[in-house]
């Protein structure tokens, strides 16, 4: 009886193996840093722009820490995907909070406070589809890809200002990540 249960037990553990082995591997991804920086985009002065070519442009990048040894010393071959299953990415240390601000009091709110009520969100190759903050912050949570993020504002900016934006991430460990553009003066 002991043999039996004892190749049964057997049985299964070195199914699981296999099966496991010959999955994807599975990751830890989290944000690790991001670029921040205003633009003109109708020529390349990106010290000076008028409204409708300013862009605030972000670009996360993730770093990606394998989560598990197993499969890869396990001695199979980890690309035979015997069971189809996909490379499993799980974010961790999520975002918590992002804010953007700016150098000089805009749209009636103090310099240093939040801007984020005015702030529309285009996600790259989705053209004129336009994004809350809060969208864009789950956005960051889940999307893997280092795409753009073109960030622009609901009001004019009044010409002959001139104004630096900062962008705070904030993660759920404390951490925070900041970014700060060069100065952009608007223009007519």
């Amino acid at each position: 009886m002991k043999s039996k249960v004892f190749k049964i037990f057997m049985l299964v553990f070195i199914a699981q193996i296999f099966l496991y082995a010959c999955c994807g591997d599975e990751f830890n991804v989290n944000m690790q840093s991001f670029e921040f920086s205003a633009e003109d985009l109708g020529d390349d002065d990106n010290t000076t722009a008028s409204n409708t070519d300013f862009n605030l442009l972000l670009t996360p990048y993730y770093r990606y820490e394998l989560a598990s040894l197993l499969s890869t010393k396990s001695g199979f071959i980890p690309t035979a995907y015997a069971t189809s299953c996909m490379d499993d990415y799980t974010f961790i240390n999520h975002v918590e909070e992002i804010t953007l601000t700016a150098n000089v009091p805009l749209f009636g709110i103090p310099a240093g406070e939040s801007l984020n009520e005015r702030v529309l969100v285009e996600f790259q190759y989705e053209d004129d589809v336009q994004h809350s903050m809060n969208e864009f912050l789950l956005k960051l949570n889940s999307d893997l890809s280092d795409l753009d993020y073109n960030l622009s504002f609901d009001t004019e900016i009044p010409a002959e200002t001139t104004a630096s934006f900062t962008f705070t991430v904030v993660f759920e460990n404390g951490e925070e990540l900041v970014r700060t553009t060069n100065p952009i003066t608007f223009t007519e």
